[in-house]
């Protein structure tokens, strides 16, 4: 059997395919199809459109198998096999860096002269492939109806044609022009003109292609001037600021320059991307091989600064007078493309467009050339969309339109089509799909994909049978979906649950906060605590206080989260009630409760009168942990009138559970008052209890009799399975 392949392998593959497919593209029909499904999709990557293609081409809309269920009502057929795209999935790190003054930049230093240091979240970029379906490949609720394609006339034209008169950068015009030529863009005058007379499809199609024309080839969009300097002794442009890489003509490289920690302002290294201590960015004609440290020191003579400023476009002419300006065959290539991607995705019915000299101009292009034009196309027609989008809908407010006219042809895709999947942070406690284990944990077991959320096994089983995926994580960040629960308890890893479906269905699953509604409870209440699954909690698990006291390991509170709360039924002393709760949490669980049973290093949280107690679980008894959870006094305000069982306080002090010797001492350890003649007659009733004890074993010492009781073996509460 092959070997699973890394997130890592996966990923090269699909990138490895891609490029393939770019330079076969570059054909016309080929080309026009790829547009076709750029239209579709405009909001993706170029990356994720060239795969739609290259998998299915005459896809239309697209989501993920959960979303077609969730959202829409349909299922994926039998059989059918996905599209994959690839996802944007960044995690977060923690890193060491410099304190810096927030006047000055400088690194600041403790009273030895050492620079200050603080830790710092980053967020890695990482990505993972990710399964989409086409609607035809998909069964259940019908979909909206789309509009039918406009081949003659445009619908709502003037309304149309005013959307585009505000997307455009320039003034559009109609002229009187020659039969073989619909329009042109005027740089020196800063103005569309389009021929008169043509008909309603004719003349948007010619005002999409000249719009992109001032969008893309217009000479003021880079005239901004930079510094003139030499960067190892070949000329580049010099900014103090950060350098837009998306504006830059292609053949035009960037990068960026770190500032020394004593002087953020005086640049030391050059590098391709600088956060912290950036000093400045330069513009090059040739790429820059860095080494694989991923920086260059600059030294003495890095960096010189030659005198006199200049335009990207200048510097651009002095360094590729072939490449001066796009060859008229190339601009004519990105307006045509962006007017049939605009028009297609409106349904505007274009005819042939002219993409005959396409493959001759790509035929001697180096791949990252070709992906550049890709991306600027899809680039700006996205953009252009959008534009035109928001200003249809805005004219249509403004003259009171129905409602029907508002939407464009194509919206509906829009609506369905997935949008790349932007990265989602991990919700925090109060809203995780499972308290027990925590984002870092998942990390430190070896998969960081921040669009999963951890959950243990029990967890995992209880969302799987609510009917949401499951995934079982492996430490080599890869990830495979759990189809039974059988799977899920043969797994021993680390399960996850998606964050984009954990946010549709948090609000009808998310665990209750047991804590909150412990502490918030004014009856008397009870709370289970057992350790969270992760590495830092290992050591713990199951261990008694002796061996805690031994390895010199202490009780810590974020090591805990709250499984389970309840109130408390029965009357009697705090020993009673807590042999209650481990026969109850042993022998009789509750059917909503998830966690194991009451074992050593639990921990019990009691809420009597208003006081709350803690309780290791130890291999015999139960430890008092003062320190656990703050003291706090619960009780009702003395001056406020409580009713049935409760009465006045002094009601509660004489009829209700009556408080331990130890409780008490906490009590006046927090500040509270208290009665001495309650405290000896506490200290009254826990040495008759005492006496009892000798009689009457509890149900502690039922469920764990001594080693030397004739005819029984000791049983440990070291795991859950053995009471079970």
């Amino acid at each position: 059997m092959a070997e699973k392949q890394t997130n890592k392998e996966r990923l090269k593959d699909i990138t490895d395919s891609i490029e393939t497919g770019i330079k076969e593209l570059f054909e016309s029909d080929k080309y026009r199809q790829y547009l076709a499904t750029m239209s579709r999709f405009h909001k993706y990557s170029v990356n994720n459109t060239m795969l739609i293609y290259m998998q299915r081409p005459d896809a239309t809309h697209v989501a993920g198998f959960n979303k077609w269920r969730d959202q829409f009502g349909r299922s994926v057929k039998k059989g059918e096999k996905g599209i994959k795209i690839i996802a944007p999935t960044p995690f977060k790190k923690k890193i060491e860096q410099q304190k810096l003054d927030p006047d000055t930049k400088l690194p600041l230093r403790d009273e030895n002269g050492d620079i200050i240091t603080e830790e710092k979240t980053v967020q890695i970029p990482m990505y993972r492939p990710v399964v989409v379906f086409d609607v035809q490949q998909t069964a259940g609720k019908p979909l909206p109806e789309l509009a039918a394609n406009l081949t003659g006339n445009v619908q709502n034209y003037e309304v149309f044609m005013e959307a585009l008169r505000r997307s455009a950068p320039v003034p559009i015009c109609f002229e009187k022009l020659a039969e073989n030529m619909d329009g042109y863009f005027s740089v020196d005058k800063q103005r569309i003109a389009i021929r008169e007379g043509m008909s309603e499809v004719q003349t948007v199609c010619a005002a999409v292609h000249e719009i992109a024309h001032s969008r893309l080839h217009n000479k003021d969009e880079i005239g901004e001037k930079y510094q003139a300097v030499e960067l190892f002794g070949k000329p580049a442009l010099f900014s103090n600021g950060r350098i837009d890489r998306d504006k830059l003509p292609e053949g035009l490289y960037v990068y960026d320059l770190r500032g020394s920690d004593y002087d953020p302002g005086m640049p030391v290294t050059l590098e391709s991307h600088v956060t912290v201590n950036h000093a400045a960015s330069v513009i090059t004609a040739a790429p820059i091989e860095l080494p694989e440290q991923g920086f260059l020191y600059l030294g003495e003579d890095g960096l010189n600064f030659t005198g006199g400023e200049q335009t990207v476009k200048k510097f651009w002419h002095a360094q590729y007078p072939e490449k001066a300006k796009l060859s008229r065959a190339a601009e004519e290539i990105q307006a045509e493309s962006i007017s049939f991607a605009v028009c297609a995705y409106y349904g505007i019915e274009t005819g042939e467009n002219s993409f005959g000299y396409l493959a001759t101009w790509a035929k001697d292009r180096e791949l990252t050339e070709l992906r550049a034009s890709l991306e600027t196309i899809n680039r700006t027609s996205s953009a252009l969309i959008t534009d035109i989008d928001r200003h249809y809908a805005g004219i249509c407010k403004e003259r009171g339109l129905d409602k029907e006219t508002e939407s464009l042809t194509a919206q509906p895709v829009q609506e369905i089509a997935v949008q790349e999947p932007e990265p989602v942070a991990a919700p925090d406690n109060g809203c995780v799909p499972d308290p027990a284990i925590s984002v870092e944990s998942m990390n430190a077991y070896g998969y960081t994909d921040s669009n999963m959320l951890p959950l243990t096994k029990e967890r995992a089983l209880e969302l799987m049978e609510r009917d949401v995926s499951v995934y079982m994580l492996h430490t080599d960040n890869t990830e495979a979906m759990a189809f039974d629960a059988e799977e899920v308890r043969s797994f021993d890893g680390i399960f996850g649950v998606e964050a984009s479906e954990w946010e549709t269905v948090k609000d009808r699953l998310a665990p209750p906060d047991y804590e909150k509604a412990f502490l918030d409870n004014p009856a008397d209440s009870f709370a289970i605590y057992q350790l969270r699954d992760n590495d830092d909690t290992a050591q713990l698990r199951f261990m008694n206080a002796e061996y805690l006291e031994k390895k010199e390991l202490s009780v810590e509170k974020e090591n805990y989260a709250a499984v389970y709360a309840g109130g408390l039924d029965r009357r009697g002393d705090t020993q009673d009630r807590l042999d209650e709760l481990y026969e109850t949490f042993n022998l009789r669980r509750p059917e909503d409760f998830r966690g194991h049973s009451l074992s050593v290093s639990d921990i019990v949280a009691m809420k009597q009168n208003g006081v709350v107690s803690c309780h290791y679980v130890d291999s015999r008894g139960f430890k008092a942990l003062p320190d656990f959870l703050k003291p706090e006094n619960y009780l009702k305000n003395a001056e406020m009138a409580m009713e049935d069982d409760y009465g006045m306080i002094d009601g509660v002090i004489n009829n209700g559970p009556k408080q331990t010797v130890a409780e008490l001492e906490e009590q006046a350890k927090s500040g509270k008052p208290i009665s001495l003649m309650e405290l000896a007659q506490a200290a009254r009733r826990e040495q008759a209890q005492a006496a009892r004890q000798e009689k009457k074993p509890s149900v502690l010492a039922k469920l764990c009799p001594p080693v030397n009781e004739p005819k029984k073996t000791a049983r440990s509460k070291r795991a859950e399975r053995e009471l079970l």
